[in-house]
């Protein structure tokens, strides 16, 4: 079966379309800029992560107790909530042993394992702070138990609000007891079932600890996982793909060629 074609003359430019070539390239090109210009918005989202970061590094403190009424608001307030990310926070309370969640399949270093998140009780409430990263066994035979010393404790760490949901292989049934192991600590979206299993409110945030803090554990963290950089470097590889394939398009469905070199000829001649 012969390929339908569409011809065009213009002039001396004459046209061959052929409809499978064109209409994959309709298609491909369009989402080779999409994705040159996805990589550019992450660049722009992750150099606006750096900043924030670094400004919000030199602020002063916030105590725990701040962070039960975030810039004069209610708990339940969540749309000022990304105005404290990243922000310092000393905490001060009691940490129970029993009182923690392993967050599921954690990778340190090509290392399988868990992270650790402690629910520390203070007057106004729990406070889950997350303390780092243990090894597990990645065959599952057996799951880790945390060596943890209850009692009062004082830690220092920083707010964490995660730009965008995690991913979970399935849906996440919500605690009936603690221990727990959990796919992923969603603060926000644990935060009612883990008052009414405590009797008492649940901060939904996350507070991760400051590497340098005695009660840390593994907890190498990981401000912005790819710089601005590596994002933009990938957007010129997608648009540069672009322009290939269009220059390709035009050379295989035209005689653009043809017409330079007939130029060029005359020209030396």
């Amino acid at each position: 079966m012969t390929a339908r074609l569409y011809r065009i003359v213009l002039g001396p430019l004459e046209l061959l379309f052929e409809w499978r070539l064109t209409v994959f390239t309709l298609l491909l090109f369009p989402g080779l800029l999409y994705l040159g210009f996805w990589q550019l918005d992450r660049a722009e989202e992750k150099r606006l992560l750096g900043l924030r970061n670094a400004q919000r590094l030199d602020m002063v403190a916030l105590s725990h107790s701040q962070l039960f009424s975030p810039l004069g608001l209610p708990v339940a307030s969540q749309s000022k909530w990304s105005e404290l990310a990243d922000r310092k926070v000393t905490v001060a309370g009691y940490l129970d042993p029993q009182d923690y969640f392993l967050v599921d399949n954690r990778i340190n270093n090509g290392r399988f394992g868990y992270e650790v998140v402690v629910l520390i009780a203070t007057e106004e409430g729990r406070i889950p702070v997350n303390l780092g990263w243990i090894s597990g066994d990645s065959a599952r035979r057996s799951i880790p138990k945390p060596e943890l010393v209850g009692g009062e404790v004082r830690l220092a760490g920083r707010v964490y609000i995660p730009t965008r949901s995690a991913y979970l292989l399935e849906a996440q049934s919500l605690p009936t007891e603690l221990p727990e192991v959990i796919q992923a600590y969603d603060a926000a979206g644990l935060a009612p079932s883990l008052s009414q299993l405590l009797g008492e409110p649940v901060l939904p945030v996350l507070v991760r600890i400051a590497p340098e803090d005695p009660l840390a554990l593994s907890a190498n963290w990981t401000i912005v996982n790819q710089s601005p950089e590596k994002h933009t470097g990938y957007a010129v590889q997608w648009f540069t793909m672009a322009v290939v394939l269009l220059l390709a398009f035009i050379l295989r469905s035209s005689n653009v060629l043809s017409l330079l070199r007939g130029g060029k000829a005359r020209a030396s001649s």
